[in-house]
């Protein structure tokens, strides 16, 4: 049997760079216009982006086995979620990161697999970041990946774009961030 798994709603893009005081000060002069510079190409790459859909209450949730509708509850997927800390970067020399890409592409992403031997809605595992306090909204969710009974998706597509805006590049001091919680708790930093 061939399982799919389908979230309409909004496709994320971002990414989190450390970046020298020299390219803060050109992403604070430059603002939207610094995704144009030839060097900052880089956005899109690295350990630190999450590609994926948005999980919020616009996404839609299908499930299909052979073609037809299967039950499912979504309601799960939220405590899949791992936390994205801006905090990854305070004990090294890093004075800034930023926050580059775009959130807003509506399209869907279908994960499908084949030779599926029956269906068990508790057999999936999802793979969510938590971008809440970077994004500055609370249960902000990006599905990231699938599983489903252990196995990745034979087939990942991507379907039904509408194009996207990139949004305003933002600055996070780690300095400022430091102090903070030097503040809140000596032992903490």
């Amino acid at each position: 049997m061939e399982l799919s798994f389908t979230i309409i709603g909004r496709c994320c893009d971002l990414a989190l760079h450390p970046v020298s005081p020299k390219t803060a000060g050109l992403v604070r002069e430059e603002g939207r216009n610094i995704y144009k510079k030839k060097y900052l190409e880089w956005w899109r790459k690295g350990k630190t982006c999450s590609c994926g859909m948005k999980y919020d209450q616009d996404a839609v949730v299908q499930v299909r086995l052979d073609g037809k509708p299967v039950g499912f509850d979504p309601s799960g997927i939220p405590d899949a979620a791992v936390l994205l800390r801006r905090r990854m970067y305070l004990a090294t020399p890093v004075r800034y990161i930023c926050i580059l890409g775009y959130d807003d592409e509506l399209c869907s992403s279908t994960w499908r697999w084949d030779n599926v031997d029956g269906y068990d809605p508790g057999a999936f595992d999802f793979f969510v970041h938590r971008w809440d306090r970077i994004m500055h909204e609370k249960d902000y969710l990006v599905v990231d990946e699938i599983r489903y009974a252990g196995r990745f998706a034979d087939q990942h597509n991507w379907g039904k774009s509408a194009g996207f805006t990139l949004r305003d590049p933002e600055l996070i001091d780690l300095e400022e961030l430091r102090r903070e919680i030097a503040a809140e708790s000596p032992a903490a930093v």
